[in-house]
Parts: structure tokens; sequence; C-alpha cells
């Protein structure tokens, strides 16, 4: 069974496994409730869509509140799980989740700016020497008459960071069902407080 669930990323620290040290993502993962089945004859494909973090009715606006209208509260973030598989269960919880599990994890990288393609692209820059003027410029990007312009894709100077990111094979060392938080090998990307969807 496909399993995605939402989560915040509270920050790193480290845990004893055995005789060595690892350093660990701690995320919190609050329990997601079941609002919609989705099935191919209906819809074209399984799925469910699951909401997080309930809040009053009165602080959605009205597109927002006819999708909680049968229900007795709404909920901040909504998404969907795909799945062959049907949930026989009304919640998704970090429960579901199991030590030793290599999941997948997706968050927004942080946002750093404009950048020039030493630091966005890890250019080696021009000549050092007096005179060479090109220490840290890009260098040439293109070719007189033919093709007489700068092809699509180029790496260039611009934005750095703000992006989604995945990163794979990523090991759940630990988990704390009664505070809903999972630790998770390594970094992730984000910052405090950030959003980050975990899949296994």
């Amino acid at each position: 069974m496909n399993l995605r669930m939402l989560g915040f990323k509270l920050g790193m620290t480290q845990v004893w496994k055995g005789d060595k040290l690892i350093p660990v993502t701690v995320l919190r993962m609050p329990t997601a409730t079941v609002i919609e089945r989705k099935n191919v004859s209906k819809h074209g494909y399984n799925a469910v869509k699951v909401g997080s973090i309930s809040i009053p009715k009165d602080k959605l606006n009205k597109p927002e509140a006819g999708l909680f209208k049968n229900m007795e509260t709404g909920y901040k973030y909504l998404y969907e799980i795909r799945s062959n598989d049907e949930f026989s269960t009304d919640t998704i919880s970090v429960e579901m989740f199991n030590k030793g599990d290599i999941v997948k994890v997706r968050g927004k990288s942080k946002g750093k700016g404009y950048a020039g393609v030493m630091e966005r692209h890890n250019f080696s820059g021009g000549y050092k020497s007096h005179g060479s003027m090109s220490h840290r410029r890009v260098g040439s990007i293109g070719c007189r008459t033919t093709p007489g312009r700068v092809f699509k894709g180029k790496k260039l100077p611009g934005h750095l960071g703000n992006a989604y990111v995945n990163e794979t094979k990523k090991e759940v060392v630990d988990i704390i069902p009664d505070k809903e938080i999972i630790l998770i090998k390594g970094s992730i990307p984000g910052c405090k407080n950030s959003l980050v969807f975990v899949e296994r």
C-alpha cells in the first residue's frame, strides 16, 4: 500500500543506535482524516483525499467551507494518496510507518535569493591573475552569428533555492506515536516549521 503523509520539520538532533551516534531530522506528522474516497469507475483512478490539522469552518472562505459541508470541522491542508489498494482506516497516523522503512522525502529548499554561477552551479570561475576581469563571471555563453542566440537551459545566474526537492532512500530511525513524531536519518530539504511530505 502506498503511503503519503504531511508533516512539519522541527529541526535536527542526534540519537544513539548501538555504539553509533546518528544525525536525525525530527518531523511532526499530525494524524490525517480521510475525507473522500475515489475509485476508477467514477474518478478514473484510486485514491483517498485526506485532511490534516482541523480548523473551525468560520476560518474558511465559502469555496473551502463547501468541501466540508457534511463534516463537523474543516481542515487546513488537503492532499491525496494514490494507491491501488483500498484504505480500510478512516485516519492516517505516523504509526503506519515502521522503524527501518526506506522513504522518499519532498520539501521546499531554503530560498537564498539571487546568486551567481559559482554558488548556484558550482562553476570554478575564471583566472585569478591581475587584469583577468572574469574572476567570478559566467564566461562565454554563445557563439557569434551562428547560432546567434543563447540556448534554453543555459546555466546562468539567478534565483537560488525556494524549489521543491525530492530525496530518496531516507531511513526511518525511530517513531514516537504519542507525540506524532518521526525521526529520519540525515538532513532533509527545508527550514524549520516548513511543510514536508514523507512517502513510502
